[in-house]
């Protein structure tokens, strides 16, 4: 019992020690909408991203250009048009694709990973590449050809 009670006391006083400020709490519990108007709105129930602490999540993204067209049959041109939707969603936070930490690539086709590879070799510039996983799949939304998740860190230089 006298466990508890000293855990309690430790509980009470860690933030009035400085250990924890009020900043830190709000930044913790901070999750923030991530929308842009250079994106396009999503097509069901969820948000371009999410800031949520020092991550930022932007959702899977088609290749849907700001005319609203898909691009089809064209994956190097489909793979540039998410990630300048992917950069417009980040830089929402201030962040941009030298933050990714992570990639999720869904692919209709792997045929097309090499022509996918260098457009996105390209547009990932830092000496340090995200971490990434590539998939294909059967189908996608809208019956795109490519869908791209990404996972952003906002250090604290």
């Amino acid at each position: 019992m006298r466990i508890m009670y000293v855990l309690v006391i430790i509980a009470l006083l860690l933030p009035l020690s400085g250990c924890l400020t009020n900043k830190d709490t709000i930044e913790i519990n901070s999750i923030k909408k991530l929308e842009s108007i250079n994106a396009p709105t999503p097509i069901g129930p969820y948000s371009q991203g999410i800031a949520a602490g020092d991550f930022v999540f932007v959702s899977g993204q088609i290749p849907i250009q700001k005319s609203g067209e898909l691009v089809t049959n064209d994956i190097e041109k489909a793979t540039e048009v998410i990630l300048d939707n992917i950069e417009a969603i980040l830089k929402e936070d201030n962040l941009s694709l030298k933050d990714v930490v992570k990639c999720d690539i869904y692919l209709k086709d792997l045929d097309n990973f090499d022509k996918f590879n260098k457009v996105y070799e390209k547009r990932f510039t830092s000496d340090i590449k995200p971490a990434r996983v590539t998939t294909q799949v059967s189908r996608l939304p809208k019956n795109a050809d490519i869908e791209i998740s990404c996972i952003a860190y906002r250090s604290r230089k």
